[in-house]
């Protein structure tokens, strides 16, 4: 089922938690391509936005999120939000809706023996499927699955078994993809998945806090208090679960940001050292050299030298 547009929610009798009587929430498709659009706050099913062109907007109660062309959203069944389109110019948004349990079947065929599903092929995982709720980069196997999906949309195709084969195909991929923040999950300690969920989702958030402010002053406890964990549960967690404590994450998207800026602006070394939030040029100049095996002046120079050699790089006369 594809619909081009959101449901008419002022319509009599409309409830906006169940848009399909038979239903309530169907596997579909809504395929948006407008200046403005509004959907108020309900109860959804699992859900993945993706925006083709310009920015769609979603606030649940935790969170604001702008979601641009090139990235997804993940909402997990159960969230409750609003989605909104505001804009001068055309936006085209395309979003996919799961039905209830319809991913728990996805993920029994993935991890269940094929002679228990050949006893009771309806069988559903007890495992409950959830994503970490956030804005990530759209991957090659999802990319082709929404151009598909764009382009049955575009030409009206109404094939209900097509479309049932293609969301089980994305929805797998999704699970493959995000095995990695399962196993990530699976290293924090505690006897429930619950538990170790909710600790999951405060400390991506206070990662996404360390990456859009690595630049400014800040402490290891302003991400905690974001994640509210104590200090030293937070820095054990974040070590355990991402491999680095929250100072030495810091210290590399610093020092990764200093690499391109060396490399492609003018910028003094220690211009760059102060830009990405060091306050001492030789600590900068140390922790680069122990990363990149040179010091930042070096890395410079040695860069422009490749260019310099690449320019003049002739090609060689083919001989017949």
């Amino acid at each position: 089922m594809i619909l081009k547009a959101y449901p008419d929610y002022n319509k009599k009798g409309f409830d906006i938690n169940a848009p399909c009587p038979v239903w309530r929430w169907p596997n579909m498709i809504i395929h948006n391509k407008t200046k403005s659009a509004y959907y108020p706050e309900h109860t959804g099913p699992l859900t993945v936005k993706f925006v083709i062109k310009g920015f769609q907007h979603f606030k649940t109660k935790e969170k604001e999120f702008v979601l641009g062309a090139g990235n997804y959203l993940i909402l997990n069944q159960g969230q409750k939000y609003s989605a909104m389109i505001n804009s001068e110019t055309e936006v085209e948004a395309l979003e996919i809706f799961f039905r209830p349990e319809f991913a728990e079947q996805v993920l029994s065929s993935l991890i269940v023996p094929e002679d228990k599903l050949l006893e009771n092929p309806e069988i559903i995982s007890e495992l409950p499927v959830r994503f970490i709720e956030r804005i990530q980069k759209q991957d090659i196997m999802l990319t082709t699955s929404i151009m598909k999906f764009r382009m049955a949309s575009e030409n009206n195709v109404d094939d209900e078994d097509w479309f049932e084969d293609e969301y089980f195909t994305f929805l797998k991929n999704m699970l493959v993809l995000h095995r990695k923040v399962n196993e990530q999950i699976a290293n924090i300690s505690s006897s429930k998945l619950s538990t170790k969920f909710e600790i999951f989702r405060r400390l991506n958030l206070a990662k996404e806090f360390l990456d859009d402010s690595f630049s400014n002053e800040i402490k290891v406890e302003d991400a905690a208090k974001i994640a509210c964990l104590s200090l030293f549960h937070f820095i054990r967690t974040f070590k355990n679960t991402y491999g680095d404590t929250p100072k030495q994450y810091i210290i590399k998207k610093r020092l990764s940001k200093a690499s391109g800026l060396l490399m492609h602006t003018d910028l003094s070394v220690t211009q760059i050292c102060f830009e990405i939030g060091f306050n001492s040029l030789s600590t900068f100049s140390w922790l680069f050299k122990q990363k990149f095996g040179l010091y930042p002046e070096e890395l410079r120079n040695s860069y422009q030298s490749f260019l310099i050699r690449f320019k003049n790089l002739k090609p060689e006369k083919q001989k017949f």
